[in-house]
């Protein structure tokens, strides 16, 4: 009895797992591949050997909007949310302002955001990955980042696939010697 018992819970532990990765899978598959603008690269995280911390053009442009809501005297800005993002044509998402719910335009797209720390507080706002990890000594080649490169569902969940430069080329450092 014992035994059988270990064994449905190994295999309901085995399904979790995969219904997980499917899910994660089937997201990749179906979001759509956005850009986000990055803001200056942290360079004491490049030379720490092994990430980069990452910061977003839309994240400054997303905290100017809940200064004007606070000094507009309207403290209501939720701890977690959505923003619309405008995508150009070349997919690059630049910050619209607060979703309401309402409908979006055909180049417009919901980006999830969280608080931490208090957004009330103007703390830190959670809109995507804030850190890329490489392999040690790859760092150099990442200071020519400009985009981080996501997958964006519908929900407004993203996942970062890589860093790309100026030109949008995927930034690929050289096999080391």
């Amino acid at each position: 009895m014992r035994m059988k018992l270990t064994l449905a819970l190994g295999l309901l532990v085995l399904a979790v797992l995969n219904v997980g990765v499917y899910r994660k899978e089937l997201f990749l598959e179906t979001a759509e591949e956005v850009y986000f603008e990055l803001a200056p690269l942290d360079p004491r995280s490049l030379m720490q050997g092994d990430y980069v911390r990452l910061n977003y053009k839309l994240l400054g442009d997303l905290h100017r909007d809940f200064d004007r809501i606070r000094s507009a005297g309207k403290n209501e800005i939720p701890e977690s949310g959505k923003v619309i993002l405008r995508l150009d044509d070349r997919r690059v998402a630049s910050f619209r302002g607060l979703w309401d719910g309402g409908p979006l335009a055909e180049d417009e797209r919901i980006l999830h955001y969280s608080g931490r720390g208090g957004i009330r507080g103007g703390r830190r706002v959670h809109v995507a990955s804030e850190s890329f990890f490489f392999e040690e000594g790859q760092g150099e080649a990442y200071e020519e980042a400009r985009y981080g490169v996501f997958k964006l569902g519908k929900d407004g969940r993203t996942i970062l696939r890589a860093l790309v430069d100026e030109n949008f080329v995927r930034i690929q450092p050289a096999a080391k010697k």
